[in-house]
């Protein structure tokens, strides 16, 4: 049954990650040439700057997850109905902060880029965007935490997916007909309604054993203050480079970062879409306290996970100029083809996406009080690392910036989760990581030789198919041979996942 939740969830995150990578390539190309990189560069930094004040709802998602899982798991429905009452309070009270704050930065922001843009757009823009954010507490937050603990991401997926393409659609057409960004904005904003709307009628369809009326369980949710801290630290190390950039070194060197940005957030989303997908089931897992299970299944979705990933970013390194050459090519008020800071995106993806395992360990188990100090630890290092950095070196020094902080996570991530959590050794994933960086650093070095151009997307696609069939042929084969074992479970797992879903 587990198998088979996750494989659903899977195949929906899937869909709409998809989706939602396309909306973010498209859109992007269409607000640069109609109205310029400043506005773009805008855009996004307010984007960033919503994300900053979500943070006022940080933790009460996972948290409420981690705590749902046991009354759904013995179906005790009274303290089900109290935590979810508790958690719809939450939601609202951070909703309310998050509106504060965004009324706040309406009047503030547009001060400091006044030279850039006119400020009654960038008010317009961060009141328009900021009610589009807070929203999620209002009506969205909810929902995803319960539907989350009760392995249904697919609901959430579905919903986003709805929005997204109804966003798109209204984006392009208001674009087209040469409308004010904030008109666009407005109307992309309004389209949203559809996600609530889904959620709700699932919700008052199929839970209605939980009690509207019920006492709020304020106190079950013992852990919120400590998943605040690891929220409010990883939005600020994902999210503080453009909004520095924009501050230290202008809106169009925000925009020319947002562009690389974009290309590594769609990777990104890509490896959320598997730990999104199954870690309502290893938190299941932890809840019964299956040990056994949890040590088979973790470690055969970790080898899969780091083969994968380095595949995948193998591709990224060869392929990435040529994309980016493509996709600016009408973007002419800016140069955009800047390639070392395509590697270093490369780079810092990589160290980025490996510790997706080990974090998703260390969130299903609940473990947010233990770690804390190490999130704090690595949202420092980024801060005062961009600081330092991107005075000195300019755009690069916020990559840089970051790398230093993902080292650090990523080594503390496996190291917690492999003594803490796991109770193993660190020699495995050091192994599998040495043996999967050897071939994809000689791919990489031997393409470097080769001067790979594409006129067009087609062609492109069909360049990064080849790549990315030599370089699961030669990574794939190399994580095989160093864990025969892991790849004769992973066979029977995948069997058992394919004869589930037909069942």
């Amino acid at each position: 049954m587990r198998a088979k939740k996750s494989f659903i969830n899977l195949f929906f995150n899937l869909v709409q990650q998809f989706i939602g990578i396309i909306i973010g390539f498209v859109l992007p190309p269409l607000i640069i040439t109609n109205y310029g990189s400043g506005i773009n560069g805008l855009v996004q930094t307010i984007k960033q700057i919503v994300t900053y004040a979500q943070t006022t709802g940080a933790g009460i998602a996972s948290a409420s997850t981690y705590v749902m899982y046991e009354p759904l798991a013995k179906k005790n429905y009274k303290k089900l109905s109290g935590i979810f009452a508790a958690t719809k309070k939450m939601f609202i009270k951070a909703g309310n902060y998050a509106s504060l704050i965004m009324l706040m930065v309406a009047f503030i922001y547009p001060i400091f880029v006044s030279k850039d843009v006119n400020p009654i757009i960038s008010v317009s823009l961060v009141i328009l965007l900021g009610m589009c954010g807070v929203s999620e507490f209002y009506f969205i937050g909810k929902y995803q935490a319960l539907f989350s603990a009760d392995q249904k991401n697919y609901l959430v997926s579905i919903a986003q997916a709805l929005g997204n393409i109804f966003n798109i659609t209204i984006s392009v057409i208001l674009i087209k007909l040469k409308c004010n960004i904030v008109l666009v904005e407005f109307g992309a904003m309004a389209v949203y309604i559809t996600r609530v709307i889904f959620l709700w009628g699932h919700f008052r369809k199929h839970y209605t054993f939980i009690d509207k009326n019920a006492k709020p369980l304020d106190g079950s949710i013992s852990q919120r203050k400590d998943a605040v801290v690891h929220e409010i630290t990883a939005l600020v190390v994902n999210n503080s480079s453009v909004v520095l950039i924009s501050l230290l070194l202008g809106l169009t060197n925000a925009s020319i970062f947002s562009i690389y940005l974009l290309v590594f957030s769609g990777l990104n989303m890509i490896s959320s879409i598997v730990s999104n997908g199954i870690y309502a089931s290893f938190g299941d897992v932890i809840a019964k306290n299956e040990k056994e299970v949890l040590d088979r299944t973790y470690n055969i979705f970790e080898w899969a996970f780091l083969i994968g990933e380095f595949i995948i970013y193998t591709v990224t390194f060869i392929m990435i100029m040529p994309f980016i050459s493509i996709y600016t090519r009408n973007m002419t008020d800016v140069n955009y083809s800047l390639p070392l800071l395509g590697y270093l995106f490369v780079l810092l993806g990589i160290v980025n996406c490996v510790k997706t395992p080990p974090r998703m360990l260390v969130v299903a188990s609940g473990k947010f009080k233990e770690t804390k100090k190490y999130t704090l630890t690595e949202m420092l290092i980024c801060i005062i690392g961009q600081l330092i950095l991107i005075p000195i070196f300019g755009i690069y020094g916020a990559i840089l910036g970051n790398l230093l902080a993902y080292i650090y996570r990523t080594i503390n991530f496996f190291w917690y989760s492999n003594k803490f959590i796991l109770n193993i050794s660190s020699k495995r994933v050091i192994k599998r990581l040495i043996a999967l960086t050897i071939p994809s650093v000689l791919i990489c070095f031997s393409s470097t030789f080769i001067n790979i151009t594409a006129t067009g997307y087609l062609e492109w696609v069909l360049i990064a198919i080849i790549v990315f069939t030599l370089s699961s042929l030669l990574i794939g084969t190399v994580g095989i041979l160093v864990d025969k074992e892991t790849f004769k479970d992973f066979l029977k797992v995948f069997k058992s996942i394919i004869k589930s879903s037909k069942e």
